[in-house]
This record gives C-alpha cells, sequence and structure tokens, in this order.
C-alpha cells in the first residue's frame, strides 16, 4: 500500500521549501549571495562623502601667498595635497598614473600679480575619467580659489581706505542664496546606495525565480509540480513562489533598515508607503522572472535573459542621466523596468518627503506589473504538462 502524499497549495510550499533545503544553489542565490552583496555594497558607500582625495600641486611661486591659497584649498573636505611636483608634466604623468586626481597650478608671478591688480591665472586639472571624484574636486577647488580670490579683493580695498561695506558690495555685487534641497551635505551614500542595493536585490530576484521555475523544466520535474498543486497553475505558480516573496520582502525589510536607521538616511515621507513600494518592488521583479522563464523554457536562455534585463534597470532608471535628457522613446522603455518606478517613489517618499498623492502613478505601474505572469500562465501550464518542451533552446 502505498504511503498517501498530500496535495495541493501547502504542498507545493513544502515541496520547494525541500527543495530549497536539499539545493545548495537555492540557498546561495535567495539567501547567502544577497546578503553577502548587501554587506559589501553597504561597507563600501559607508563613509557617504568622498573625502581627502589626493590632489597634486605645481607652486612656481612659492611664495606666503601661493602657501595661503594651498592651505585653503587643502582644508576643503574633498582635497588634500598629497605632493608637489617641479612642473606640470611630472604632475601629469602623476594623474596618468593615477596616483593622484587632479593638479593645481600657481602661476610664477602669483603674488606679484596680485598686488599689482593684474588677476593672475591659477589652473586646475582634474580626472573626470572618474565623473563623480571629478566634479566634487571641481566644485570644491573653485570654491577655495573664488573664496581666496574674494578675500584678496576686499583686503586691497580695505588697504586703499574703501568702507567695509562699499568693499564688500564691490567683491559681492550679486549674493546667491543657495538652499540645497533633500541632500543637503551631498552624500554620495543616499544618492547612490539607496539604488545600488535594490539593484543587488533584483538580480537575485530575477534569477531566483528563473531559477525555481526553469529548473522545474531543466531537471524534469515540472509534471509533478502541477500533479502536486491538484493540476492547477494559478495554484502550483502561487504556493511555489510564496518563499521567495517571503525571503527577498524580508531582504528588502533588512535594506531599509540599514538604509535608516543604520546609516541615517533622511525620511520625510509615508512609511506605509516605503514599505508597499518594496514588497511592490519583490512582486513585480517575481512577476517578470516568472515571465522570463516561461518564454524561454531553456534554463540557461531563461538566465541570460534576466541578466540582461536586470542590468539594464540602474542604467534606464533616469537617476544618472535624467529621463528628460533621453531619446524619447528610451524614456518610454524605462516604464518597462519596475526598478523606475520603485526608484521614483523610494525618493519621493524618503528625501523629498512629498505628498501620498505624488507617488500614486508610480505605484500604479509597479501594480501594473502583477499581472504579467497571467499573460503567459497557460503556456506555463502547457510547458508542464509537454516533456519535450521542457529544456529546449
Amino acid at each position: 500500500m502505498s504511503s498517501y502524499k498530500p496535495k495541493g497549495w501547502w504542498a507545493v510550499i513544502k515541496r520547494e521549501l525541500r527543495l530549497m533545503i536539499s539545493k545548495p544553489t537555492y540557498l546561495m542565490v535567495t539567501l547567502v549571495l544577497p546578503l553577502l552583496a548587501i554587506g559589501v555594497m553597504a561597507l563600501i558607500f559607508s563613509q557617504g562623502v568622498p573625502r581627502d582625495l589626493p590632489i597634486g600641486l605645481v607652486d612656481l611661486n612659492q611664495s606666503a601667498t601661493s602657501r595661503k591659497l594651498v592651505r585653503m584649498v587643502d582644508a576643503t573636505a574633498s582635497a588634500q595635497v598629497v605632493q608637489s611636483y617641479a612642473d606640470l608634466t611630472s604632475a601629469r604623468k602623476a594623474v596618468e598614473r593615477k596616483d593622484i586626481y587632479g593638479v593645481l597650478v600657481i602661476p610664477a608671478h602669483f603674488e606679484r600679480d596680485i598686488f599689482k591688480g593684474t588677476r593672475p591665472q591659477v589652473a586646475f586639472f582634474y580626472n573626470n575619467a572618474y565623473l563623480i571624484v571629478g566634479g566634487i574636486l571641481n566644485k570644491d577647488v573653485t570654491t577655495a580659489v573664488s573664496t581666496f580670490s574674494a578675500g584678496v579683493d576686499l583686503n586691497i580695498r580695505l588697504k586703499k581706505g574703501q568702507h567695509t561695506n562699499a568693499a564688500m558690495q564691490a567683491v559681492m555685487p550679486i549674493r546667491v542664496d543657495t538652499h540645497v534641497l533633500f541632500n543637503p551635505y551631498t552624500n554620495y551614500f543616499y544618492y547612490l546606495t539607496t539604488a545600488f542595493l535594490p539593484i543587488m536585490l533584483l538580480m537575485f530576484i530575477l534569477g531566483g525565480t528563473v531559477y525555481a521555475i526553469g529548473s522545474e523544466f531543466k531537471y524534469h520535474r515540472a509534471g509533478e509540480w502541477l500533479s502536486t498543486a491538484h493540476g492547477s497553475i494559478i495554484r502550483a505558480l502561487s504556493a511555489k513562489m510564496v518563499p521567495y516573496l517571503v525571503i527577498y520582502s524580508l531582504l528588502m525589510f533588512l535594506v531599509n533598515v540599514l538604509l535608516f536607521k543604520y546609516f541615517g538616511t533622511p525620511f520625510n515621507g509615508s512609511k506605509a508607503l516605503i514599505f508597499y513600494n518594496a514588497v511592490l518592488f519583490v512582486l513585480a521583479y517575481i512577476s517578470m522572472g516568472i515571465a522570463i522563464a516561461t518564454i524561454f523554457t531553456s534554463l540557461r536562455m531563461a538566465l541570460s535573459v534576466s541578466s540582461v534585463y536586470a542590468a539594464l534597470a540602474f542604467t534606464i532608471s533616469g537617476l544618472t542621466f535624467p529621463h528628460i535628457a533621453m531619446y524619447a522613446p528610451i524614456t518610454i522603455i524605462s516604464k518597462l523596468f519596475p526598478f523606475t518606478h520603485y526608484l521614483k517613489v523610494f525618493i519621493e517618499q524618503s528625501l523629498q518627503g512629498a505628498p501620498v498623492a505624488t507617488s500614486m502613478m508610480s505605484l500604479l505601474y509597479l501594480n501594473l506589473f502583477l499581472a504579467v505572469p497571467f499573460l503567459f500562465i497557460s503556456r506555463l501550464k502547457k510547458v508542464c504538462r509537454t516533456p519535450r518542451m521542457w529544456g529546449k533552446n
């Protein structure tokens, strides 16, 4: 007499949990590698703002005035003068070797020209191949030189007997009242890690989902899977995805805890929306993983396609290169990636503190991704019932 084997929704969940425990690949994709990736990314960007980036100095003047300028540049948060060079040629070679990221050049008659009022020209050469590093250094060094220049101009006017208010007015005829919104410290942790951590996770969500379904075809278990669910593909699919939804949602929760509690990312919006957005993000990429695994029944091909789809998510999200500057069709295509909408909601509700209504359209787009598996549900059932389609290239 054969032993009774329970069938149905719970039976599919138990079957999936047994597979996850018995196969190291499942644990690696769903737990070990995601945790490792989160830890590494958090450590890389934990400092937040790049500081003390090495630059070189070519001081052809060697005066007290030039040394004062060097001290002001060195006092900035981002730049640190680590080496002096005799000429620009040797400094340029150091930049090419990546010993330094830039070089400040002070001309030979710097001090004399200042007191003569002929406005000497200080040059700063920097490596903008590293766009973020180059931008930070250029901003801080330019600010330091401009501040020094304004101070010299003010002192000269005061020595000539000009009244303090009049001298200040002449040096700075227009004052710019600048207010940096939402990221006042120019913290690159807030800017990059809030995107990179979900990007890392979506790769595992997609890959894990594709592997979970594709391995049923590859190892000829799809018939058993469907049979365990009493022949209901809806029951088979929903139950199979429950463990992955729970695990990846918990990992998203861990990411948000790290961002807001441990690293102090500003939080100005709705907690409920942030939580809902995270769960939708996981569900959306599980949905896309189901679609990819169903269309490409070869596990190898499905994993390759999911890797390409995951890799494009950050590039096309509009974070580094804004959608408004993109070619119009690319902007439309970007809406086919859940990460685009997730990131928009996250930034609106964390850094910006936008009204809830502002995020409703992006949340609607994320919800639409949940309907994607239903477009392929009949094909998935057919594949499960057709052994000759399992693993077909």
